[in-house]
């Protein structure tokens, strides 16, 4: 399994079966850059974290696995002051104003 060169919370705790399932179709899931197109720049495609839902009353989240270039998964993780969060989803709490 090829991991991201940004630190990301949510590989730490991906499985094999859900890394490949992220990369099944081949491409971005946020700007659709294929597989194919990266390899020609020298990249490859991430897996990160995407929120499904999540339960008010227990404070669970459901993520799942989505396949991101680099591009996209470094904008994952943003926060409202354009520095890195390692959690994408207080990255984009911060960039919504929700904390």
């Amino acid at each position: 399994m090829s991991m991201s060169s940004i630190e990301c919370n949510y590989q730490r705790k991906v499985t094999a079966k859900e890394y490949s399932a992220a990369l099944a179709e081949a491409q971005c899931s946020h700007c659709g850059i294929s597989s194919k197109d990266l390899m020609r720049r020298g990249e490859l495609l991430e897996v990160c974290g995407e929120e499904l839902y999540s339960d008010i009353a227990s404070g669970e989240r459901v993520l799942i696995p989505i396949a991101l270039c680099p591009s996209c998964h470094r904008r994952h993780h943003q926060d409202a002051q354009r520095m890195h969060n390692p959690c994408q989803i207080k990255a984009r709490h911060s960039r919504e104003c929700l904390e």
